[in-house]
C-alpha cells in the first residue's frame, strides 16, 4: 500500500485534483502535492491544521459532499497511522494481523463514504477510528451470536425503529467522547477504552490483553476517566 500511495501521490492526476481541490477549500491551498498535505497533517504541531485538512476532505469523499474517490484514497492513507494501531489491537485479540488490517480499512473506507461532514466538522480523525472500532466490534459480537445483557433481541417486526434508536445513542455517546478529548478531559485511550466497555460492552477483563495493560490497570483507568467526565459535564451544565 505504501507504493500505492507514492505512485499515487506523484501522479499529475493527484496534482490537478489538489488544485482543484484548493479552489473549493482554503484549508488545501498552499501544497505542492499529496506528500506534502500527508507531511501538515502528521505535524502534530498545528493540530488546527491537520484537522481542517482532514475536515475538507471527508466533505470531498462523502457521497453527499464531493463524491470524490482520490478524496476517498487520500483520507485513507491520512489515517494510515491510527488505523495500524487499531489493526493491531484486533490482531492481539485474533491473531490473524492481515484480516484484521483489511477488515479495517474496508470499514474506515465505508465510514468515509457515509461520513455525516454537516453534522461533526471536527475532529475527522478521532470520529473516524472510533467509529470504526465500534462497528468492528459489533460485528464481531453478532458473529459470536451474543446478545449482550440487559437488551432483548430486536423483535422481527421492529428492525428500522431499533436500528435507528441504537444508531442515535451511539452517534450521541460518540460526541460526547470527542468532546471530553477535545477539551482534554479524556486521552485517546481512555476514550476507546470507555467506547469499547460502555458502547459495545466488552469486558474490561477482556480489553486487557488487546490495549496491553493489566485488568486491574484498565479498572483504575476507567474509574479515573468516568469521574473526570462526569464532573466536566457538570461543570459545563
Amino acid at each position: 500500500m505504501h507504493d500505492e500511495w507514492q505512485t499515487l501521490a506523484a501522479a499529475p492526476a493527484s496534482a490537478a485534483a489538489l488544485a482543484r481541490w484548493a479552489r473549493q477549500y482554503p484549508a488545501l491551498r498552499g501544497y505542492a502535492d499529496l506528500t506534502a498535505v500527508q507531511a501538515a497533517t502528521e505535524d502534530r504541531r498545528d493540530k488546527t491544521r491537520s484537522d481542517a485538512i482532514l475536515a475538507a476532505l471527508a466533505r470531498l469523499a462523502a457521497r453527499d459532499g464531493g463524491d470524490d474517490m482520490l478524496a476517498v484514497r487520500v483520507l485513507l492513507q491520512l489515517l494510515m497511522p491510527g488505523a495500524i494501531r487499531l489493526a493491531a489491537r484486533i490482531t492481539a485479540a485474533t491473531g490473524d494481523p492481515a484480516e484484521a488490517e483489511a477488515d479495517v480499512l474496508t470499514e474506515l473506507t465505508m465510514l468515509i463514504r457515509t461520513y455525516p461532514w454537516r453534522r461533526r466538522p471536527q475532529r475527522i480523525a478521532a470520529n473516524l477510528l472510533l467509529d470504526c472500532q465500534q462497528q468492528l466490534a459489533r460485528a464481531a459480537r453478532r458473529h459470536r451470536g451474543d446478545v449482550p445483557a440487559g437488551l432483548q433481541p430486536v423483535p422481527e417486526d421492529e428492525p428500522d425503529l431499533a436500528a435507528g434508536r441504537e444508531a442515535h445513542e451511539r452517534v450521541e455517546v460518540i460526541d460526547l467522547f470527542v468532546w471530553a478529548q477535545t477539551r482534554g478531559v479524556l486521552s485517546a485511550e481512555e476514550a476507546l477504552l470507555l467506547a469499547a466497555h460502555r458502547v459495545d460492552e466488552i469486558p474490561v477483563r477482556r480489553l486487557a490483553d488487546r490495549m496491553g495493560r493489566s485488568a486491574s490497570g484498565l479498572f483504575v483507568l476507567r474509574n479515573n476517566a468516568e469521574a473526570r467526565l462526569r464532573t466536566a459535564l457538570a461543570q459545563a451544565a
